[in-house]
């Protein structure tokens, strides 16, 4: 009877690993697989070579840094964060306090769209987050480009 109840035993306790698994896969898929609706989709699909211009304005900060154009050469570094985008779809952000980087993209074709990091990722008007209290990226790499 010992040999049966290790045998159980073991049953048991891969059973429960694996549950545990399948619910750490899934939490992990809930805040990092990215939204399917159409800000997330442009985010994630935009290619450098469909930009017109790029501009950045920082808030708050000193009158000289608040805001930026990026060059065209500039474009692709930009749009490689951009493209980084991830999230789920939050529809009442709590309020946003502190530094906020947002980005102001024109297309070739004329549109335009906004990209913002502020404790939430806001594209278009749709804020995302990847984590339980917000967005894990806040544009900080931004500021790395300006400084180039």
């Amino acid at each position: 009877m010992g040999k049966r109840t290790d045998k159980k035993m073991r049953i048991a306790l891969f059973t429960v690993i694996v549950l545990v698994l399948l619910v750490l896969i899934g939490i992990l898929a809930y805040w990092k697989l990215p939204s399917r609706r159409d800000s997330m989709t442009w985010a994630r699909t935009l290619e450098a070579s469909d930009v017109a211009q790029i501009e950045m304005t920082v808030m708050p900060s000193a009158e000289a840094e608040r805001s930026r154009s990026f060059e065209e050469e500039e474009f692709e570094d930009v749009v490689s964060l951009i493209n980084q985008s991830t999230g789920r779809h939050i529809r009442d952000p709590e309020p946003a306090a502190g530094m906020s980087r947002t980005l102001y993209v024109t297309m070739k074709d004329g549109t335009e769209h906004t990209v913002s990091y502020n404790g939430y990722l806001v594209i278009d008007g749709d804020s995302y987050a990847d984590r339980f209290h917000g967005y894990s990226e806040d544009g900080e790499r931004l500021d790395e480009l300006s400084y180039r």
